[in-house]
């Protein structure tokens, strides 16, 4: 080898070396950044989101200016944005999800930007290869699809924490409604019979709001007040079908015991009509799987066998 080329595997050696240095420094120092955010008080339990998060830092500072300004021509015009109607969609969204990863809204459209920019760079990159292989008006297509894609991302993430934290408080609600009763019948007071559904429950989405509830009361909150907000975080028509008849009661001064349990009652019901609808969506579900995949390869079962037998007789 001579000296040239010798310096030459030296200088790229090297060059790697320093960039991938540079580039676990980076990641280590933004994994220790955004491990537990003081502010946010929430384990970032996503690698994902680690790295996502600080980057969406300063258009979340935008987008918080942009609402601190369209908040205050709001009171002065008292006519309201798409932005700010947005913004307050995305908010009571991440509330009934349970704050994931403790994203707030501002931080939720930053990710959303920050998303559509690193699908539009991938698109472009793929629109620059098929434009150069002279597929210009698929790799529009592409590119298109790619920052659709982007924007759609976060979206779906948020849809699918919601769905499935609103499931699992309506399927842990019968249990949980069915416990209440009989502690409230029993002759204890519903806050001590809260208190002991929160042990019971352990680390459920439905045990953390009894708990926030339960705090509500405790710092001196009436108890339809509570039941009120809980109703709007939860988003549940389940659960708010409950607390309506409990603020009712409480209201009227009845007592809690018969309500709750014919609550219970109608939310056996509910489950079993549920678990039927679910049923009779079966088939209807199993159609495209038949159709697709199963009838295909019973057809060439069928007629390879045939196919064998009339031409080679075996």
């Amino acid at each position: 080898m001579s000296p040239t080329e010798m310096l030459v595997c030296l200088t790229a050696g090297g060059s790697s070396g320093l960039f991938l240095w540079s580039f676990y420094g980076a990641y280590d120092e933004v994994m220790k950044r955004s491990e537990l955010n003081p502010e946010r008080k929430v384990w970032i339990r996503s690698i994902l989101f680690r790295i996502l998060i600080p980057f969406s830092q300063p258009f979340a500072a935008i987008f918080t200016l942009w609402a601190d300004r369209l908040a205050r021509r709001e009171m002065e015009t008292h006519r309201s944005s798409v932005m700010m109607t947005i913004r307050k969609r995305i908010r009571r969204a991440l509330i009934s999800a349970g704050s994931p990863e403790g994203v707030t809204p501002d931080e939720f459209l930053g990710i959303t930007v920050l998303s559509c920019i690193i699908t539009a760079v991938i698109g472009g990159l793929m629109f620059a290869l098929l434009t150069w292989r002279g597929y210009t008006g698929f790799g529009l297509f592409l590119w298109l699809a790619s920052l659709m894609m982007g924007m759609s991302l976060p979206l779906f993430w948020l849809r699918d924490n919601l769905k499935v934290r609103k499931l699992a408080i309506t399927r842990a609600l019968p249990y949980s409604l069915d416990l209440l009763t009989l502690c409230v019948e029993s002759g204890m007071d519903f806050t001590a019979a809260l208190a002991r559904i929160i042990q019971k429950l352990g680390s459920q989405p439905l045990s953390y709001e009894f708990a926030e509830m339960l705090r509500q009361i405790r710092m001196g909150r009436t108890r339809s007040d509570a039941l009120r907000d809980l109703s709007a975080r939860v988003d549940v028509p389940e659960l708010s079908s409950v607390t309506n008849s409990l603020i009712q009661a409480d209201e009227l001064g009845a007592s809690l015991g018969p309500v709750l349990r014919i609550q219970s009652d109608q939310l056996r019901i509910r489950r079993s009509q549920r678990a039927e609808k679910l049923a009779s969506l079966a088939p209807v579900k199993m159609l495209f799987p038949l159709v697709c995949f199963i009838f295909p390869t019973i057809f060439v079962m069928i007629a390879g066998a045939v196919f064998l037998k009339l031409k080679y007789g075996v």
